[in-house]
């Protein structure tokens, strides 16, 4: 399993306009082969930023996921939209997964 988790930034005026696609974008990645969760939430405490979260059965579906249509149109929104910033977004490989 991969676990995608960090942060980038829109300005926050940007993320009215990009509701739609941000809906969007998370609607067509949780219905992908291979997604299991995909996330996205605004700081309360600091407007503009945004957190990621995702999990995939794998590295092959998640760069996929990477490729699909719905995710260039995604980035082409946030371009067009001044871009995102402070971008530190991971990916890990998971071994073990325990509730807690």
């Amino acid at each position: 399993m991969i676990i995608v988790m960090g942060e980038f930034r829109l300005n926050p005026e940007s993320i009215k306009i990009l509701r739609n696609e941000i809906a969007e974008v998370i609607k067509k990645s949780n219905e992908e082969n291979g997604c299991i969760s995909y996330k996205f939430s605004e700081a309360l405490n600091d407007p503009g930023l945004i957190r990621v979260s995702e999990k995939w059965k794998s590295m092959e579906d998640l760069e996929a996921h990477f490729e699909t249509d719905h995710m260039k149109r995604w980035r082409e929104a946030v371009n067009n939209n001044g871009g995102a910033t402070d971008r530190n977004v991971s990916a890990y490989g998971v071994i073990l997964e325990r509730e807690l």
